[in-house]
């Protein structure tokens, strides 16, 4: 498919995508520097190129302004982590470099003329007319959101050259007829059920083997059981802790530091404020629109709540439910006529109606600020900790780097002389010696967690040899293969745990399917099914109307079980349909069939289309990763506490 984009990319025409709304939210944001400390620039390597922290930082927050004005108050610490917040930030840095450098491979441009219309297109650098507001206005708007010309400009031709890439997806996309009719027909089909779930576990003191059919049962599937390669290794560690002991930052540092990266420092002027929004239609006038903002006006001053009203009124979808809470934003973010009478008002004070322009409709807003941050540089008593922590832990790990690279210089051409040499050499040079248990390729290591370097080094070395330094989370280690455990049959004995617990599951599957068929016949000659799932101590639930692709009820997905329904008609029975935590036994309620009549080709085959041109997306992105090799950091991975599994980065 790569291949087939690339051969033909010149015959493509690039179709222009109105994204300039959702850029203005990615770039107007603030872009301070996440709490903690980093040692290492780089958060994510892609072949011979990088993303920075700076960068990585500047997409967390636009992700997390993007999720608290979905959620509003609900966002917070917890739910960042469920949404894996930095992941979702570094992969979208990711995916966007790999599709700028396919498009720049490809030979894809964006001219100066493109760029203009670009400009033009985001809201906050054009007045009400939709004219250019002028060069020094221009540059005033982004410095006050820390950005330069440059690299604003760059941002945007990169912007470009995506959609462009995208563009080329959508042409070389297809849809067969046959495939939208299929299709039609998955999305009219609907079915209903009722329904009870019996878990496996009902049967647990039946299923318990005896030692006779556990073993048995391993003799005939020895196969199953076979243990893996494990490997013992030491290592010598420079730990950064410790280095960092030794290390001290002066007041003269810390204050030459502040001043030779004051921008760092520089807040800039900004209002947290929520509105009200009603956008003119078919159905209401400017006049009707001013009319019900003053109304609603004269209830909040009257004392009702401005978020209780914002959720009924509002028609922005995007932050009614929080109350119209549009967070802080800064000069330029808004447009002009908005961000005139947010930064004139003090806070408490409501504001409005006040009237602009989105898009093809005029807007009417009433706005309450809520608060002000001024403008200004941070203090350098307010930032010394920081700056002195930061200097700290870059010092640290230069200083680590640099002792464990001259340790491996040193050791380069020697064997691993033992480990009672080990524990001298780390003792004569003040580093940590330690060895580990045997473990496997993808297990954990005991006192390491799972490190994807530690464990690829330890299986890529030959008995006797150092590896090259390898960074965990105390600091810098180099590693020698103590022992090589190789694959081999196991012992009944030593799995015997893991045996039971398969031979049990599968006596566990057949006895309840046996329980259950026998029901089912019952339930079909006439007995009812609230009184079969009462003999099995079930509740009866509704599924609700389904289709063939949709979850099913509080079951979820379950294609299986969705076939199954889809094969019988209103006031059937089936089943059991085995689920993650037991079985189902079902009859169904509801059916409704495909009417031709009804079928709208076109609106299928672009939702089609649309699915299509995603798999492509997801399967050029897994090529070029494969093409380039992208890898996190371990520093981005242990400042964000991931699992290796996690921070593979392909």
């Amino acid at each position: 498919m790569l291949n087939v984009i690339r051969k033909n990319i010149k015959s493509f025409y690039p179709l222009a995508i109105g994204l300039a709304g959702v850029f203005v939210l990615l770039v107007f944001t603030d872009f301070r520097s996440l709490e903690g400390t980093r040692v290492n620039p780089d958060a994510a390597l892609l072949g011979g190129d990088s993303i920075t922290f700076a960068e990585f930082e500047r997409s967390y927050r636009n992700a997390e302004n993007r999720y608290r004005e979905i959620y509003g108050d609900a966002f917070n610490a917890d739910l960042a982590d469920q949404l894996q917040l930095p992941v979702q930030a570094l992969e979208a840095l990711i995916n966007d470099r790999l599709l700028i450098m396919e498009a720049e491979r490809m030979g894809l441009t964006v001219s100066d003329e493109e760029l203009q219309e670009e400009i033009l297109s985001v809201p906050a650098l054009t007045d009400g007319a939709g004219n250019f507001i002028g060069a020094q206005r221009y540059q005033e708007v982004l410095r006050a959101n820390r950005l330069t010309v440059d690299g604003f400009e760059n941002d945007l031709r990169s912007s470009v050259l995506v959609r462009k890439l995208q563009a080329a997806l959508t042409e070389v996309a297809h849809v067969s007829d046959a495939e939208v009719e299929l299709r039609a027909r998955e999305a009219a089909e609907r079915a209903a059920i009722r329904y009870f779930q019996v878990p496996a576990s009902r049967f647990a003191a039946e299923a318990e083997p005896s030692s006779e059919e556990a073993a048995a049962y391993f003799e005939e599937h020895r196969d199953e059981f076979k243990l893996p390669e494990r490997r013992r290794v030491g290592y010598l560690l420079v730990s950064t802790n410790t280095v960092r002991a030794e290390l001290e930052v002066t007041d003269d540092e810390v204050q030459s530091y502040y001043e030779d990266n004051s921008a760092q420092f520089e807040i800039p002027e900004q209002v947290r404020a929520s509105h009200i929004l009603l956008l003119e239609n078919s159905e209401r006038d400017a006049e009707q629109a001013r009319s019900l903002l003053n109304r609603l006006r004269g209830r909040i001053e009257a004392g009702e709540d401005f978020a209780a009203l914002a959720r009924e009124y509002s028609d922005d979808e995007a932050t009614k439910e929080a109350g119209g809470d549009l967070g802080y934003f800064g000069r330029g973010a808004m447009t002009q006529a908005f961000e005139d009478a947010a930064f004139g008002a003090a806070s408490g004070d409501l504001v409005g109606p006040v009237e602009n322009q989105l898009g093809p409709r005029a807007a009417h807003h009433l706005i309450q600020v809520h608060e002000r941050r001024e403008g200004g540089r941070q203090t350098l008593e307010e930032v010394s900790n920081l700056i002195r922590v930061q200097l700290l832990a870059t010092r640290a790990e230069e200083e680590a780097k640099s002792r464990i690279d001259a340790l491996h210089e040193r050791l380069a051409d020697e064997s691993f002389a033992g480990e009672d040499e080990a524990r001298e050499l780390a003792a004569a040079e003040a580093l940590v010696y330690a060895s580990t248990e045997p473990f496997g390729e993808d297990d954990p290591v005991a006192g390491i967690g799972r490190n994807f370097n530690f464990s690829s080094a330890a299986f890529g070395l030959e008995t006797g040899a150092w590896s090259e330094p390898v960074r965990i989370a105390a600091g810098w280690a180099l590693l020698s293969v103590l022992e090589v455990l190789p694959p081999r049959d196991s012992e009944f004995a030593e799995v015997e745990v893991d045996v039971r617990e398969v031979v049990r599951g599968q006596k566990e599957s057949e006895l309840l399917a046996a329980a259950l068929t026998e029901a089912r016949g019952r339930v079909e000659n006439g007995l009812s099914m609230d009184d079969a799932a009462e003999e099995f101590d079930a509740v009866i639930e509704e599924s609700g109307s389904f289709g063939l692709r949709e979850p099913i009820g509080t079951l979820g997905a379950m294609p299986e079980l969705s076939r199954a329904a889809f094969a019988l008609s209103a006031g059937e029975t089936g089943g059991p349909v085995d689920t993650p935590f037991g079985a189902v036994l079902f009859e169904v309620t509801e059916r409704e069939s495909f009417d031709p009549v009804l079928f709208d080709p076109e609106t299928t085959r672009n939702e089609l289309l649309a699915e299509r041109n995603l798999t492509m997306l997801q399967s050029l992105l897994q090529q070029l990763r494969e093409e380039v090799g992208v890898r996190y950091t371990q520093d981005f991975i242990e400042n964000f506490g991931l699992a290796e599994t996690e921070a593979a980065g392909t």
